[in-house]
Formats: structure tokens, C-alpha cells, sequence
């Protein structure tokens, strides 16, 4: 393979990379806004992108193999390989945010619900005892 078709192979990959990189910083920027459908689709398409990556990985550790270690080729494998690094430390890092977010949620929802059920059992009790309260008036 020739040293165009390595930046050719490099630059697809640096863009699938920036797509992945994409869909998480919007994953956060619409936390509070998406609906479990968004979820849905956005999981869907990073699925498929690292379908992508995972073929792009083949095809470059392919021509890692058969490369005889040419400079130029080292050289620019060698700053994709920053390229990937940083970008997966930014995706975990987006992801982990995504992920405490969610927890403070579902944190904030269960304390929702049992304040809802703790009222739900004081109306319960109320109309109960004023139930009997009327039945107690009837029967006198």
C-alpha cells in the first residue's frame, strides 16, 4: 500500500473517530432533553460506527503487517495513534458524565417516587379515618 493510500485509510479512520467523539459530547448536550427514544437511536449509531472502527482496525492492522517499516508510514501511524488515544480518553471521559448524570436521575426519581407513595399512604390514612368518622356518626 502506498503512502497515499495510508493517509487515505488514516483519515478515515480520524473521522470516525471525530463522528464517535460527535455523538458523545451531544449525548451530554442533550441529557436533560432527550427522551428514551433519543437514548435509543443515539446507542444505535455509536453501535454502528464502532462496527466501522472495529472493520477500520482490521484493514489497518492488516497493513501494519504487511508494512517493512517505512519512516513516513511509522510516523503518521504513530500520530493516529495519539489521535486515538486522545479521543478515546475524551469519549470515556463525556460518557462517565453522561453515566453520573443518569445515576443522579434515577437517585432523584426514586426519592420523587417515595415521596408520592408517602402521600399517597397519608391521603389513604386521612379518608380512611374519615370514612370512619362517618360511620361512626351513622351508627349514633
Amino acid at each position: 500500500m502506498t503512502a497515499a493510500d495510508l493517509t487515505a485509510l488514516l483519515a478515515s479512520g480520524e473521522e470516525l473517530y471525530n463522528l464517535l467523539l460527535s455523538e458523545a459530547e451531544a449525548l451530554l448536550r442533550n441529557f436533560d432533553t432527550n427522551s428514551s427514544e433519543d437514548f435509543e437511536q443515539a446507542v444505535a449509531c455509536r453501535e454502528r460506527i464502532m462496527t466501522s472502527l472495529d472493520d477500520f482496525n482490521g484493514r489497518l492492522s492488516s497493513l501494519a503487517s504487511q508494512d517493512s517499516g517505512h519512516g513516513d508510514a511509522e510516523q503518521l501511524l504513530s500520530s493516529f495513534r495519539r489521535l486515538q488515544e486522545e479521543s478515546t480518553k475524551k469519549i470515556v471521559e463525556l460518557d462517565s458524565l453522561v453515566i453520573a448524570l443518569a445515576r443522579e436521575r434515577l437517585v432523584t426519581l426514586g426519592e420523587e417516587m417515595s415521596a408520592l407513595a408517602r402521600g399517597r399512604s397519608a391521603l389513604h390514612s386521612y379518608e380512611g379515618g374519615r370514612e370512619e368518622r362517618h360511620n361512626m356518626s351513622r351508627t349514633a
